[in-house]
């Protein structure tokens, strides 16, 4: 073997391996979002727990990826988890401010929790950002109906 192949060997060698790396922090960069396909078709069929692994997976992948937080927010609160799922929206609004379908889910939790001066304050955040004519007067509606509520206790 001459000098100049043995030189060069690893220099291929190298590239090579920076290639290979290149194309499995690409294949794994997009693996969230087959996680989170996964997860909401497991949401679809009612498989609580697997769509919470999923979306765990997916966010594990992707810590930035608010629609997770706020599917595994759906799965948790299903399940009656309702500390995680109200935990899983504040990430997902932390994460998108301007995301009003988290504020409303997290009204919707705060609600069944009874904790109604809560659920009023997010109705009123998901109705500030919200653009959607049909979606404002259902928030309208709940803000309504959480106001009567405050005054009935």
């Amino acid at each position: 073997m001459s000098t100049t192949t043995r030189s060069v060997l690893p220099i291929i060698a190298l590239c090579a391996l920076v290639a290979n790396a290149l194309v499995c922090a690409q294949a794994g960069a997009e693996d969230y979002l087959d996680y989170y396909e996964q997860g909401e078709f497991a949401l679809r069929v009612q498989k609580w727990d697997r769509a919470i692994d999923l979306f765990t997976k997916s966010i594990s992948d992707n810590p930035k990826f608010f629609f997770a937080y706020h599917n595994r927010a759906i799965a948790y609160s299903k399940k009656g988890e309702y500390d995680k799922s109200i935990e899983d929206l504040k990430k997902a609004v932390q994460l998108n401010p301007d995301y009003p379908d988290a504020y409303g889910l997290m009204g919707l939790v705060y609600e069944i929790k009874q904790d109604y001066g809560s659920a009023l304050k997010v109705y009123q955040a998901a109705l500030a950002k919200e653009k959607r004519p049909q979606v404002q007067n259902v928030l309208k509606k709940y803000i309504e109906d959480v106001q009567g509520k405050i005054k009935m206790k």
